[in-house]
C-alpha cells in the first residue's frame, strides 16, 4: 500500500501536467490560424537606439487581434547564427508559449545556402510560471523567457 500511493501521485500529476500541455497546444494553433492580425514592425534602428546591436539586425514584431497582443515575433541576427523566437499570449496577456530556433547560417567556408537548424526549445507556461521545457539551445546561457517577453512588450509600447 505504501509503495501504491507514490506511484498513484505521479500518475495523477502526469495526467493533469500533459492536460495543461493540450491546453497550451490548442491555443498555440487557434493562435496560428488566426488571418487578420494587425501587426507593428519594431526595426533595428529602435534597437539600435538602445545601443543593442547584432551583425546581421534585430526585429521584433507584435500581431495584434482586437487590440491586444496575441503573438510576437524577435529576430536577431548574429554573426555566424540566427535565432527566431516566437511568444504566445492568452486574452488576457499572459505568456503561454515561446518556441525558439537557433540557425547557423555561416561556416568556415562562407554563407550556407540553405540555413542549418541548430536546436529548438520550446517553454510551456501557465499562470506566467515555466511548467515544461522541451529540447535545449547549445552553448547558450539560460534565458528567462518570461521576463525577455515583458521586455519585449515594452519595446513594441514604446516604439511609436
Amino acid at each position: 500500500m505504501r509503495k501504491l500511493i507514490p506511484f498513484l501521485m505521479i500518475v495523477f500529476s502526469g495526467l493533469m501536467f500533459s492536460q495543461n500541455i493540450e491546453f497550451v497546444k490548442r491555443t498555440v494553433q487557434s493562435i496560428n490560424q488566426i488571418k487578420d492580425f494587425k501587426i507593428k514592425t519594431v526595426p533595428y534602428s529602435y534597437f539600435m537606439d538602445k545601443s543593442e546591436v547584432t551583425d546581421n539586425g534585430i526585429e521584433l514584431k507584435g500581431f495584434y487581434k482586437d487590440g491586444k497582443l496575441r503573438k510576437m515575433e524577435h529576430f536577431m541576427g548574429l554573426s555566424a547564427w540566427k535565432i527566431i523566437t516566437e511568444y504566445f499570449f492568452l486574452e488576457n496577456g499572459k505568456l503561454v508559449f515561446m518556441y525558439s530556433k537557433k540557425y547557423q547560417i555561416l561556416n568556415e567556408n562562407g554563407c550556407l545556402e540553405k540555413p542549418k537548424l541548430l536546436s529548438e526549445l520550446r517553454c510551456y507556461y501557465e499562470n506566467n510560471k515555466l511548467i515544461k521545457t522541451v529540447g535545449t539551445f547549445n552553448d547558450e546561457e539560460k534565458t528567462d523567457y518570461l521576463r525577455e517577453s515583458h521586455k519585449l512588450i515594452q519595446d513594441l509600447k514604446n516604439y511609436k
